[in-house]
């Protein structure tokens, strides 16, 4: 009996072990897969990771399980964002006025929706695709049941990004504002104040987080009093995701910093890719576009 006892004491400490070392272990590159030209969009959609290369002018469709290329989605017109919602994956493009729907189950184009030249980023839900319109200081809201814009909000600046969050839709312009959009009015009901190039934003713990290429510092706003706070991260911060912590792409180092939102501290900085711009968790992963690189960094987090 007290031999069994102790066998069962030994497999318990051996189980706690384990998953201490598990949760201890640093944060990696597992795996290096090479795209096309200029990667810069991700999207998680369909058991796979889409990503939209901005000079070979396609979308390459990346096993999520394989790391690797299965299809290359030819699009033209300088793709530059990608995100999924409404069965489909959605591509903004930079040198073009199209947005394009690709059918995940054919990887074919099933629809081109004339939105306005220089779109950047966009996401989308089932019943909403909300695309940033950098050269006409505008968002526009496409309905994926009839492919075709039923909204365009003005924002000033040059929008760079489209979040939603805490019943809102924000906006990060290269103006240095965050416009807070009311998606019931198609309002703008605030205008904030940030950092001078905010390329991307979050939402992670209560705050939306919103990065500053040009300066040192990351942004952190309450949407309960539109109150803005900041952190230094140091110049270069554009993609951002929240998985179990927050993580920061530095597109002038070639990092990935992991932040505490909590202690808002920089806990780790890992290594990737040249000229690293998005980031997107997927598959118990996160996936980091290398535009520099031409690659897609896979991280255990």
């Amino acid at each position: 009996m007290l031999a069994r006892s102790l066998l069962a004491l030994g497999l318990v400490a051996g189980l706690v072990a384990g998953l201490a070392t598990a949760a201890s272990r640093p944060p990696r590159v597992v795996a290096t897969v090479r795209t096309g030209g200029d990667p810069i969009g991700l999207a998680v959609g369909a058991g796979s990771l889409w990503a939209a290369n901005y000079t070979s002018d396609e979308l390459d469709r990346i096993s999520l399980a394989r790391n690797r290329v299965t299809s290359r989605v030819r699009l033209g017109n300088a793709p530059y964002a990608s995100t999924f919602g409404a069965g489909s994956v959605w591509v903004s493009s930079f040198d073009s006025g199209i947005v394009s729907r690709v059918d995940p189950q054919t990887n074919r184009v099933v629809a081109r929706i004339d939105a306005g030249m220089q779109q950047t980023g966009l996401t989308a839900t089932a019943s909403d695709v909300w695309v940033a319109i950098f050269g006409g200081g505008e968002v526009v809201r496409i309905d994926p049941a009839t492919n075709s814009v039923k909204a365009r909000i003005a924002v000033g600046g040059m929008p760079e990004d489209v979040v939603l969050a805490a019943g809102a839709a924000w906006v990060p312009n290269e103006n240095a504002s965050l416009s807070r959009i009311d998606p019931t009015t198609n309002s703008v009901t605030a205008t904030l104040r940030v950092g001078a190039d905010p390329d991307n934003a979050v939402f992670c713990r209560g705050r939306l987080w919103v990065s500053d290429r040009l300066g040192p510092w990351l942004y952190v706003v309450d949407p309960a009093t539109n109150a803005v706070s900041r952190m230094r991260v140091g110049k270069g911060g554009v993609g951002l995701a929240c998985a179990k912590a927050l993580w920061l792409a530095n597109y002038a180092t070639g990092q990935v910093l992991r932040v505490d939102p909590s202690t808002r501290r920089v806990t780790r900085r890992l290594k990737v890719g040249f000229q690293p711009r998005e980031i997107e968790p997927g598959a118990g992963a996160l996936w980091v576009s290398n535009q520099g690189s031409g690659t897609v960094s896979r991280i255990r987090p």
